[in-house]
């Protein structure tokens, strides 16, 4: 099967880290797989060793100008009219406008789309319901495009039904692939911290996560709670892996905090997963959460987690690792428990549970929706 698998920006995320996992894991399997995007490296350098191609698309940026997205559309449409595809698989919302473009091209490929997260339509997404209705229109508009369409939780189906924003989707939890899996050692991932941030970790809490510095990863709580967590646990040290436009807006919050040389912006790091290990606990303060891959991989470090309650974080975390959202109590409560937690090894139950996010099932799931 020829499979074009398409997402916004080629820059580090979730959504590139599942289009890369997918890929490799689809090409494994004898699957003709190309991935295209717009800017960044990231997906390039990821699927260099592999030999899968990539294609990047002019107009295919993250952009709330429509003029980019009619071009876009354009574009991808004479390059499907040039080159036969068996499926075209979007995985954005500007990737989405894609759609248009691969069914008026005479190849005519089925589609596939992935909600990754519903963004501004999310019920915990700020905005005006002006700007949820207009949004809210044009995704309707653009899904008529669609085949077939793969949810990543439970959740985001049942409300995008409730919305009539859907009659009906696929729930495909993202896997990673668990068997390629390489977490640097504790100690290990301590030191490339401790060189790289040159802060010494000896006997230190470390509060960890991976993320981009953007309003859907809300560190701005984690910053502000962060001189209450200190207060209860004094040798804490939180570490942030993670580039986006909020980084200025974090370092004046963290001088504002007086919190220099305890909350760390420790930059973009390829394959950041590995050093998770690192952490005592991870966490993930999300305002809204599709499926986050970052929180599976941590599944597979065996480390402690607290994450927001929010998406499909529910469906990977039992109730005692999530809390309610922006509840600093609730938060630094749950903290405290697992700070005082003697043993954190994984059970077998868990362990069992976290078979649903391996790769090779969603791969699977995945082969499936395309042929329908």
């Amino acid at each position: 099967m020829k499979i074009l698998i398409v997402v916004t920006k080629g820059e580090m995320g979730g959504a590139q880290v599942f289009v890369a996992t997918l890929a490799k894991m689809l090409y494994k399997k004898g699957h003709d797989v190309t991935v295209a995007f717009g800017e960044g490296s990231y997906l390039e350098n990821a699927l260099e060793k592999s030999g899968i191609p990539v294609i990047t698309f002019k107009w295919l940026k993250r952009s709330k100008n429509p003029f980019s997205n009619i071009l876009f559309a354009l574009e991808l449409k004479r390059f499907l009219t040039l080159n036969r595809f068996d499926v075209v698989h979007v995985n954005s919302t500007n990737a989405l406008f894609g759609a248009i473009g691969a069914k008026a091209a005479r190849t005519k490929p089925k589609t596939i789309f992935t909600v990754h997260g519903l963004s501004i339509l999310d019920p915990n997404y700020k905005a005006s319901r002006l700007i949820k209705k207009l949004y809210y229109f044009i995704f309707k508009f653009l899904l008529h495009s669609i085949d077939n369409v793969a949810f990543v939780n439970k959740a985001n189906l049942t409300y995008a039904q409730k919305i009539k924003l859907v009659k009906s989707g696929t729930v495909i939890y993202n896997g990673i692939d668990s068997e390629n899996l390489h977490f640097l050692p504790r100690q290990n991932a301590r030191s490339f911290f401790t060189n790289a941030l040159h802060v010494n970790l000896h006997d230190a809490f470390i509060l960890g996560s991976i993320g981009r510095l953007a309003y859907p990863k809300n560190y701005e709580f984690l910053i502000n709670a962060f001189p209450n967590i200190l207060k209860e646990i004094p040798n804490a040290i939180c570490i942030i892996i993670g580039e986006g436009p909020k980084r200025i807006i974090y370092e004046a919050l963290i001088k504002k905090n007086n919190l220099t040389g305890k909350v760390f912006l420790a930059g973009e790091h390829a394959d950041a997963y590995t050093l998770i290990k690192a952490f005592d606990v991870f966490t993930l303060p999300s305002e809204y959460e599709g499926m986050s891959m970052t929180l599976i991989e941590a599944l597979f470090a065996e480390v402690p987690i607290l994450a927001s309650r929010v998406g499909g974080t529910p469906e990977v975390l039992e109730n005692p690792r999530t809390y309610i959202l922006n509840d600093p109590d609730d938060f630094i409560t749950k903290l405290l428990a697992l700070h005082m937690q003697k043993d954190h090894a994984y059970s077998e139950a868990q362990k069992n549970h976290r078979k649903q996010f391996d790769g090779k099932l969603m791969t699977e799931q995945y082969e499936k929706i395309y042929q329908l």
